[in-house]
């Protein structure tokens, strides 16, 4: 599950976004800065761990498409497009090549892709 918090008086609520205890909105500061990283929109936040990982875990597709994120190309596993899928952002798994439905806003993933 993404861990998006949003900034605020608690009050604002996104879908699948929680709210930290006491209505604080920001970065906990008890965690060391190594293991979260601000989103494109800064008032959100996500564990470090959740960049480069193909999800769109920040909602804006910061966490992998970012010049400050510097991911690496797309793995073994996976077809870079440009993904019309809100869960993926620029690769999606292979495991959705071929099979008769469009993810790729170039349809590369029905045409091109290798498959899984």
């Amino acid at each position: 599950m993404n861990k998006i918090f949003p900034q605020g008086d608690g009050n604002d609520s996104a879908a699948g976004a929680k709210a930290l205890p006491g209505g604080e909105g920001d970065m906990p500061q008890s965690l060391p800065s190594f293991l979260v990283a601000r989103c494109g929109d800064p008032s959100s936040w996500i564990y470090s761990d959740q960049k480069c990982d193909g999800a769109n875990n920040c909602g804006d597709c910061s966490d992998e498409l970012s010049p400050v994120t510097a991911c690496p190309p797309c793995g073994p596993g996976w077809w870079r497009c440009p993904s019309t899928v809100f869960g993926y952002c620029g690769c999606i798994p292979r495991s959705l090549c071929r099979d008769l439905v469009q993810h790729c806003s170039d349809w590369s993933d029905e045409y091109s892709c290798p498959g899984p």
